[in-house]
């Protein structure tokens, strides 16, 4: 929820390949991808292998990159997921989304996919590449030698490996073991029927005045109701955890298996894929799931107007 993800690489460190792997290719903004929209294909005379080449051309760089921010920031605006595909060599260029990551709330990740790549393997790559992939062999090389100064990237954003993304694109569990209770407030609990708020217990808010009055507390996490409450008010769309060794997810409607599939545990701790998920299709009606994979707490199994205590 709430994530950005970069690539990092030089031209034929397999930044496509990547994503066509993952099948990122709906949610993936592509620089080269632009361009093409903006310019059609030119030819590049190379002089030492007396060759032309289709590649993409660059004199609509300043274009493309007012078009990849509209849609970087038209995406974040709704709480989506973005992937960006473009090199992201120096800091500069990862430094650039950091309003964005302020504003709306968002974890920013560097997928650096440069590890254990050598410039002999990136060259050789690069010439077996499609033709309109194809770059100049001394703009890999200097990407290459840029990428080696700037191995170190913002201390605010995570840097990850290729492995390690369907990992950042999962949600795990949070384990509330510890606590005595688990206690929710529907959304038409009256103020004086509130739980008194104590350290020992932990507390699910549906309910405005309740957010108001404990929203703050560490102990307490309000869930959204609406997609306004969630993409505009940054309100959890749903929360999953573990409580008494049984495993729980609570949401304002019923979520289906679909949207929390693959689930996979490890160590007695489950983790639930639903990084690639839209935050406003949590609140959408659908139908339940028979049977469901988690079991689950919304408001349309409970009273609105009285206290759930999960035991």
């Amino acid at each position: 929820m709430r994530k950005i993800f970069l690539l990092r690489g030089a031209p034929g460190s397999g930044k496509s390949s990547f994503i066509a792997r993952h099948h990122l290719q709906p949610y993936a903004i592509s620089r080269d991808q632009i361009r093409l929209l903006l310019a059609n294909l030119t030819y590049y005379y190379e002089e030492d292998s007396d060759c032309l080449h289709q590649v993409i051309p660059r004199y609509a760089n300043e274009q493309t990159e007012k078009m990849v921010d509209y849609l970087v920031e038209e995406k974040m605006k709704r709480g989506e997921t973005v992937i960006v595909d473009s090199t992201h060599i120096v800091q500069e260029s990862i430094e650039h989304y950091k309003k964005w990551v302020e504003c709306y709330r968002y974890e920013l990740f560097v997928v650096d996919l440069m590890h254990h790549k050598n410039l002999r393997g990136l060259l050789n790559r690069n010439e077996v590449r499609r033709q309109y992939d194809w770059v100049k062999p001394e703009v890999v090389k200097e990407m290459y030698l840029t990428y080696q100064d700037n191995l170190h990237v913002p201390e605010w954003a995570h840097v990850i490996s290729a492995t390690q993304m369907p990992k950042a694109l999962s949600q795990k569990e949070s384990n509330l073991d510890h606590f005595s209770h688990v206690v929710a407030v529907p959304d038409q609990v009256a103020e004086e029927d509130f739980p008194h708020v104590h350290i020992s217990n932990f507390y699910f808010s549906f309910n405005d005045q309740f957010t108001k009055k404990y929203g703050t507390y560490r102990n307490v996490i309000t869930i959204g109701k609406t997609r306004d409450e969630i993409i505009n008010d940054f309100r959890l769309p749903y929360f999953v955890f573990k409580f008494h060794h049984k495993h729980f997810l609570i949401s304002a409607v019923p979520i289906r298996n679909e949207m929390l599939d693959p689930i996979k545990k490890n160590k007695g701790i489950w983790t639930y894929s639903t990084g690639l998920v839209n935050l406003a299709d949590f609140v959408e009606e659908y139908p339940e799931s028979e049977p469901e994979h988690v079991h689950q707490f919304n408001l349309s199994k409970l009273r609105h107007d009285k206290l759930l205590h999960i035991w």
